[in-house]
């Protein structure tokens, strides 16, 4: 059974009637994309709940963290085909994923999908002046059979008068981390993200933003957050933020 995800974001390039409640007629499957290593393509699928046709353009970027943050770059390891596509209505079209790449995987790769449903000049609300974009953000990671397990070290410093909390992750799987959570002898615990926190890239490094309310000093702070393989208790030391 198919696990179908509805959009993450929603772009109002233009609104000049007064504001009304819509929602996207576009889902995808699945909510996230495994490719084996040994395999050259894969499916993502979309369904048009709506009763007239729907235009989504498809896109495939790099995914990689760099200090800390992610970064999107236009990939040319995977494509997808086709990279535009014209939704019937109440019916569900398949978008091939194809690994065009022949170099070997050692870490996981990792790249995102975004599909956009387009918005359709020709209703009713945007003669009214309204024109409305979907995006989706779909992970995909390609697998080695030869990954290393991940493994993250945490710390935390301060940078531009703020502090971070990094997680870097030294193995060659990715680890998806939620409701994250510190605390620390001086302050209660807080949440810093009560869902999805985001992930942790396959040899890269993850950062986020300590409230004020934590107070640090040269003593560790507490780590709690579930990851894929379980739940996370860890320590951050005091060291410069990577």
């Amino acid at each position: 059974m198919r696990s179908w995800k509805t959009a993450l974001a929603v772009s109002i390039i233009t609104v000049l009637a007064s504001p009304l409640a819509y929602a996207s007629s576009l889902q995808i499957a699945p909510v996230t994309v495994e490719m084996p290593a040994t395999s050259a393509t894969s499916s993502l699928y979309l369904k048009n709940t709506s009763s007239t046709p729907l235009k989504a353009q498809i896109r495939v970027f790099r995914w990689s963290q760099v200090n800390g943050e992610d970064k999107l770059e236009p990939a040319t390891g995977i494509v997808a085909s086709p990279p535009m596509a014209t939704v019937p209505a109440n019916k569900e079209f398949t978008v091939r994923l194809v690994r065009t790449s022949k170099e070997p995987v050692a870490a996981e790769e990792t790249y995102r999908i975004i599909v956009d449903q387009l918005p359709d000049n020709t209703t009713g609300a945007a003669k009214l002046g309204v024109s409305m974009a979907f995006r989706f953000s779909i992970p995909v990671f390609v697998l080695s059979p030869k990954a290393t397990k991940p493994a993250l070290t945490w710390s935390y410093g301060k940078r531009n008068g703020k502090t971070y909390i990094t997680a870097v992750n030294d193995g060659d799987r990715r680890v998806r981390v939620s409701e994250l959570k510190i605390g620390s002898a001086k302050s209660k615990q807080v949440t810093l993200a009560p869902g999805l926190a985001g992930y942790v890239l396959a040899r890269s490094s993850m950062s986020w933003v300590a409230p004020s309310s934590v107070q640090t000093g040269s003593a560790p702070l507490l780590i709690t957050a579930q990851g894929d393989q379980g739940a996370i208790n860890a320590e951050a030391s005091a060291s410069a933020a990577r």
